[in-house]
């Protein structure tokens, strides 16, 4: 059965919102009209969620608090992004004609620093808005991400969204279409920081873009970068809105240093007094496809037959005949698992030169819906050269990069830990890659990816050969025995046909335990 919880100011009803989300059963909250002081957290839940106005009409409704983000918590920290009024975390949750206001009053305090207080923060998947008011000054919308390798979808229908500085920002792909943006003071609208790989940040589509203000006090955007990231490369595009003439002629700014021009900003098909400017004003040349802006918001279905992208490095890459036995993993793939697979693999690549390359953006245009990426990278990553990325920080963000990228195309991320070396200690086999075969399994439990845990398989199988048998798996060459190698290898690093073919079964039995091949 169907459990609807109603809030309202009467015995008969429940008397906040947050009582109401206590029960984990509701599936649907109906408010009454009212003004509700709440601090509210929309926590995970197990079905899709609805709560609207009872009367239709968003002005009879309002959820409203007052915190900053230079506000303590428990802690004695600061809340920032918590002070957030509304935080959906939930996915599939809907709000229907409700005002949504964070009451903090940052010009009755000019001398507080961290006057950032927001009304609404979502971090939940398929979040969808309509017909509601969102209402505040600085930071009033926060379109997120629980981190940079998620990508979550937002739609904000006839809506109208009040403030004066970044009060539409983010890393979520959204849409915010119909309604209203409304500046009350000199700014910003919009501070995008879309992740690099993902290609849809926000669109702004048949919005009326009004603001009773001084002309060319407002400026359309800039790019955030938090924390100074690089790799966020924000993008906002405005299409048939009517933009009034507080909107400044040339629309975007810098920000912390980083130049709008290498951000993703740009325009179409716009009307109104504010849409004049200068040459300096980029416009796309066909009209964003509003249709597909929200690609990926029903996941694709899990193909019966994927095909398989692999990213990685000399273990798995492709060798010519004139470099045998020498034989990258991946070339083996395709035996073992009947799928069609393409070998991306680049020698001595570690997560950085991959993407620094140009080869990670190759993979990414290859994925289609249901496509498998798998992603194994560790060998080259802790070398001291301009491939080193950092075990603690940079190795954990790079991969995210292509965990995102992957998942804002319908396809389906894979992790693998490198493949082990061969190294004995006495009659032992030692691990060789330090701590970052961990960060892959930390990440993978972390962001839900599946893992193919190649580091303890491989270093298994070579334990089982011994020191001397497990030579077999390596480029372990006589002298004149292969005309690649006339003096002969010592090789413990790169793969022999039979090591690759061990290997692409270990990859194999993986993607099956985990479901993803039959």
């Amino acid at each position: 059965m169907t459990r609807i919880a109603r809030v309202g100011d009467d015995a008969a009803l429940l008397p906040s919102l947050a009582l109401a989300l206590s029960d984990p059963d509701v599936v649907e909250i109906v408010v009454q009209p009212g003004r509700y002081v709440e601090h509210v957290v929309i926590a995970p839940r197990a079905a899709p969620l609805m709560i609207r106005s009872a009367t239709g009409d968003a002005r009879d409704v309002t959820i409203s608090f007052g915190l900053r983000q230079g506000d303590r918590d428990l802690t004695g920290m600061e809340f920032v992004q918590d002070c957030a009024t509304l935080t959906v975390d939930a996915d599939d949750v809907t709000l229907e004609s409700l005002t949504i206001e964070n009451s903090f009053d940052k010009r009755a305090n000019p001398e507080l620093p961290n006057v950032q207080a927001l009304a609404l923060r979502t971090r939940g998947d398929r979040f969808t808005a309509n017909r509601c008011r969102f209402l505040g000054q600085q930071d009033t919308v926060l379109l997120d991400a629980p981190s940079y390798a998620a990508v979550r979808h937002a739609h904000l229908r006839d809506c109208e969204i009040e403030g004066d500085v970044d009060f539409v920002y983010g890393r979520a792909t959204a849409l915010i279409e119909g309604g209203v943006v409304r500046s009350v003071g000199r700014g910003y609208i919009a501070a995008p920081s879309t992740a690099r790989e993902n290609p849809r940040g926000f669109l702004f589509w048949n919005v009326d873009v009004v603001g009773d203000l001084e002309p060319g006090s407002v400026r359309l955007g800039r790019p955030w970068h938090p924390g100074g990231k690089p790799d966020a490369i924000g993008q906002a595009l405005f299409a048939h809105c009517r933009l009034g003439a507080h909107i400044s002629p040339e629309p975007w700014e810098e920000m912390g240093g980083f130049a709008w021009q290498d951000a993703r900003f740009a325009e179409f098909g716009n009307s109104g007094p504010g849409a004049g400017g200068g040459p300096d004003r980029p416009h796309l040349d066909a009209a964003p496809d509003r249709a597909s802006w929200l690609e990926g918001w029903t996941p694709a279905p899990v193909s019966p037959d994927p095909r398989i992208v692999v990213v990685s490095d000399s273990t798995a890459s492709e060798y010519e005949l004139d470099r045998a036995p020498r034989t990258g993993w991946a070339q083996r793939l395709a035996a073992h698992t009947g799928r069609d697979v393409r070998n991306l693999a680049v020698s001595g690549a570690s997560t950085r030169s991959f993407i620094e390359i140009g080869a990670l953006d190759e993979a990414l245009e290859l994925l289609r819906p249901g496509d498998l990426l798998l992603v194994g990278f560790g060998h080259n990553d802790p070398k001291p050269d301009d491939r080193f990325s950092d075990v603690f920080t940079e190795f954990e963000a790079n991969l995210r990069r292509y965990l995102v990228g992957a998942r804002a195309r319908g396809a389906r991320p894979v992790l693998l830990t490198p493949v082990e070396r061969r190294l004995f200690d006495g009659e032992r086999a030692r691990s060789t890659h330090g701590g970052y075969p961990q960060r892959v399994r930390d990440l993978a439990c972390v962001e839900r990816v599946p893992l193919i845990d190649l580091t303890v398989a491989t270093r298994a199988e070579w334990q089982e050969c011994g020191p001397e048998a497990s030579k077999r798996m390596f480029l372990w060459l006589e002298p004149g025995a292969w005309p690649g190698y006339p003096a002969g290898a010592q090789d413990d690093t790169h793969l022999s046909m039979e090591g690759a073919d061990l290997v692409a079964g270990l990859v194999a039995a993986g993607l099956r335990s985990e479901g993803l091949i039959g």
